[in-house]
C-alpha cells in the first residue's frame, strides 16, 4: 500500500506514465471562466485576504486550514443533495495492479455519509516557511485513485493545491495532467481563486446533471 505522501512526479511518470503537459483545454477553460462575485462575497473576501495577509508567514498548517481555508470554502458552498465536501478522508483505488491510497486533505464527492466518485481534491495546507517538498506529486496519486473510482464519469479530474498563500489548479485527463501558475491569495488574486473555485461548482453540478 502506498501513501499519497510518498508520491513525487517522477514516481508516477515511472509507475503509471503520468505525464506533465504545458496545458490542457480543460484546465484553460476551467480558469477562463467568469463566475459572478456577489458584494457581501466580495467583502468577506477581502477579510480574508488582510487575515491571511497579516497572519501567513506565522500560522502552522491547521491554523491555515482553520481560519482561512476551511472558511473560503465555506463561502464556495459546495454541498447539495447530490455531492458535498470531505475532509480527511481515505481514499483506495488499484491502479495497473497497485494500491494507491492515503487521507486527502479536502475532496468534494458524491455519497451521502462517505465519499464515493470523487471529482476534485485539494491538497497539502502548507506553512511557507517548509513547504513539502512536492505537493504537487501527493495530489496528482489523490487525483489518480479519484479517477480511477469514478467511473461513472469520462469528465477530467480536478485539483488544487497550496502552499501558503500560493494556490495552484490542476486537471488530469486519463493520464495527462496540466498545472496553472500561482495565484496568489494575499492579493486580488484571491478574487480568481474564488472565481475558480465557483465555477468548479457549477462545473460539478452540470456533470452530475448529465
Amino acid at each position: 500500500m502506498e501513501g499519497f505522501r510518498k508520491w513525487t512526479r517522477q514516481s508516477l511518470l515511472d509507475e503509471f506514465g503520468l505525464k506533465m503537459l504545458d496545458s490542457l483545454p480543460s484546465l484553460t477553460h476551467w480558469l477562463a471562466l467568469e463566475a459572478a462575485i456577489e458584494t457581501s462575497e466580495a467583502t468577506e473576501l477581502e477579510q480574508l485576504r488582510v487575515r491571511l495577509a497579516k497572519k501567513v508567514d506565522i500560522w502552522n498548517e491547521q491554523e491555515l486550514i482553520v481560519k482561512f481555508i476551511a472558511l473560503l470554502m465555506d463561502l464556495v458552498n459546495f454541498d447539495t443533495a447530490y455531492y458535498q465536501t470531505y475532509a480527511n478522508r481515505k481514499l483506495k483505488a488499484r491502479v495497473d495492479g497497485k494500491e494507491l491510497s492515503g487521507e486527502v486533505d479536502f475532496m468534494v464527492a458524491s455519497g451521502e455519509f462517505e465519499p464515493k466518485a470523487p471529482y476534485f481534491c485539494l491538497y497539502e495546507y502548507k506553512r511557507e516557511q517548509s513547504p513539502d517538498k512536492e505537493p504537487a506529486g501527493q495530489l496528482l496519486a489523490a487525483m489518480l485513485a479519484a479517477q480511477t473510482l469514478n467511473t461513472e464519469s469520462d469528465e477530467p479530474i480536478y485539483g488544487a493545491y497550496v502552499v501558503g498563500r500560493n494556490w495552484f489548479f490542476v486537471v488530469l485527463e486519463g493520464r495527462e495532467y496540466a498545472i496553472s501558475n500561482s495565484f496568489t491569495a494575499t492579493k486580488q488574486e484571491i478574487l480568481d481563486i474564488f472565481k475558480a473555485l465557483k465555477s468548479l461548482r457549477g462545473m460539478i453540478a452540470e456533470q452530475v446533471a448529465t
